[in-house]
């Protein structure tokens, strides 16, 4: 009879079992669970994915053209992409359908892949004594009704939680309402219409979500009422008193500017350093900042750069530590621009100063800081790294101001000023000016950034693209961008605090040792002396 009972009862445990794991399989299917013990959550979607694809009102279908079998450093890249895309899909609603598909060698699937504005990829594949040129494919087509967004390249895992919902995001999102983002030339700033080098990949990520207009400042008119934001990156020349005036007026209409500013200007060829002057400095000390007329250099934290060098008859060139690429390290978690951002290359930067008291209402946060170990030099004439190994006569040690983010109002530099006339040399009729309009002498609210280096745009393309998301109000994906699975890194410490550790670790283990034996010596003779009693 007992064993009938414990027969009965395994087997009623086992179906209880049984039913417990079908039960957890039914509810799985329907709901996504994901644990992610780190301390920014990079292994999991972030709030803003999560809304972008729980807000998809009609199907939104996804092809990735993945060639299988790739070697590194692309061997679990599909993978990787089909887990990221299921995350999105679990929160979609049944919304999202995944396809995905090899089109190597079928002539059909790679038309298909054309016709969707996606390119093969080609990477060097080393085997043994050789190395093999491969062609590959690594995209996603995401189709949503009419329209389609293509990600060419899938071969950036950092950044792929922040390029999926970007395309989903601009999939929803009108194309009329795709915020203007004009740029100044004319004045030695780089055009951003033929970017070259790093710019290029900033570029193309920027066009993705807004409108860039090229504006030649000085001319008739004011900026056009459809433009958001205003970038102007390092003129090379002084500009007009009527570009300062356009800029001015723009920003009283609420307008959102970033003035990228430099005052040295690097000749690689004869390793000699020029003084540049825009002509901004009066409208930023306006605004409430003031830009030196120095150089900042950190020779502890910086950046590397490539100098020419000569063995023989032979010029090469070998890329050292360069004290002038300032490496800023001490960057605000309180902004959205830098928040979850280690470090910013700043090279051949001036400092700035945040003078109190600021004009009434405006909020000054500064978003980069040289480290305590940089220093400001008042003039700076020779690169050659060597003059920097000692601490100079003058040199003022840090750390220093370097890109400081401002929102208020403000009132206009040319209140008591004359309205300055058009220059004739300047087009009157270009894309994105319009006609002159009532000077406008008090602001209404908006946001200004300022940096003291002009080269800090191409050296950090992630800070550049959430600045433009900033300056035209959109932060939801600012977040995704700036999430980084990364290796934390070591605090320097002093001489004593590493001898201490030494010690430590020597030390700790005999010790924890030496004092185990002795308590279970005490405890074994005390056991003995009450088994005596």
């Amino acid at each position: 009879m007992t064993r009938r009972v414990l027969l009965a009862n395994a087997h009623f445990q086992y179906a209880l079992a049984v039913l417990f794991v079908v039960l957890v399989s039914v509810w799985s299917s329907a709901h996504f669970l994901r644990v992610d013990l780190t301390s920014d959550r990079v292994h999991s979607l972030d709030e803003a994915s999560k809304q972008l694809a729980g807000k998809l009102e009609r199907p939104l279908a996804v092809r990735v053209y993945f060639t299988r079998g790739m070697e590194a450093p692309y061997n679990n890249h599909e993978t990787a992409v089909r887990d990221k895309l299921e995350e999105f899909r679990a929160y979609a609603k049944g919304r999202m359908q995944i396809t995905v598909i090899d089109p190597t060698g079928d002539p059909a699937l790679v038309a298909e892949a054309q016709g969707y504005g996606l390119t093969p990829l080609q990477y060097t594949v080393r085997k043994q004594d050789r190395a093999e040129l491969r062609t590959v494919w690594m995209g996603a087509v995401f189709i949503h009704g009419d329209r389609t967004e293509v990600l060419p390249s899938l071969t950036q895992l950092a950044s792929l939680e922040y390029d999926v919902a970007a395309a989903i995001r601009r999939l929803e999102q009108p194309v009329k309402d795709r915020p203007v983002i004009a740029y100044s030339i004319g004045h030695g700033e780089p055009d951003l219409s033929k970017p070259e080098g790093p710019l290029r990949a900033l570029v193309e990520g920027m066009a993705r979500k807004a409108y860039l207009v090229p504006v030649e400042l000085g001319g008739e008119g004011l900026l056009a009422e459809e433009v958001d934001a205003l970038l102007v990156i390092g003129p090379q020349r002084v500009l007009p008193e009527r570009a300062l005036y356009q800029i001015d007026q723009f920003v009283m209409r609420g307008g959102a500017a970033a003035l990228f500013v430099t005052n040295t200007r690097p000749d690689m060829r004869t390793l000699r350093a020029e003084r540049v002057n825009s002509g901004l400095d009066p409208l930023i000390g306006a605004f409430g900042l003031r830009l030196n007329r120095d150089v900042v250099l950190d020779r502890v934290q910086n950046g590397a750069m490539r100098f020419p060098t000569r063995s023989g008859a032979k010029v090469g060139s070998q890329e050292i530590n360069y004290p002038l690429i300032v490496r800023a390290t001490d960057l605000s978690q309180s902004s959205v621009l830098t928040a979850g951002m280690d470090s910013l290359l700043v090279p051949f930067t001036a400092s700035i100063e945040v003078p109190e008291p600021l004009p009434e209402g405006v909020v000054a946060t500064v978003l980069a800081r040289s480290s305590s170990s940089s220093g400001s030099v008042p003039s700076l004439r020779e690169l050659d790294p060597a003059q920097f190994a000692e601490v100079g006569e003058g040199e003022r040690r840090g750390p220093f101001n370097l890109i400081v983010a401002m929102t208020g109002a403000w009132r206009s530099f040319f209140e008591t000023r004359a309205v300055p006339p058009p220059d004739a040399e300047v087009s009157a009729e270009q894309e994105g000016m319009g006609p002159d309009a009532a000077q406008l002498t008090e602001g209404a609210p908006t946001r200004l950034v300022v940096s003291a280096s002009a080269d800090v745009v191409a050296n950090n393309p992630a800070f550049v693209l959430n600045l433009c998301d900033w300056l035209v109000q959109d932060e939801s994906l600012i977040g995704i961008r700036s999430k980084r699975a990364s290796v934390a890194s070591l605090s320097p410490t002093t001489p004593g605090a590493r001898s201490a550790w030494r010690a430590f670790n020597l030390l700790a283990g005999p010790a924890l040792l030496l004092a185990f034996g002795g308590l279970r010596q005490l405890w074994l003779r005390r056991r003995a002396r009450e088994g005596v009693a």
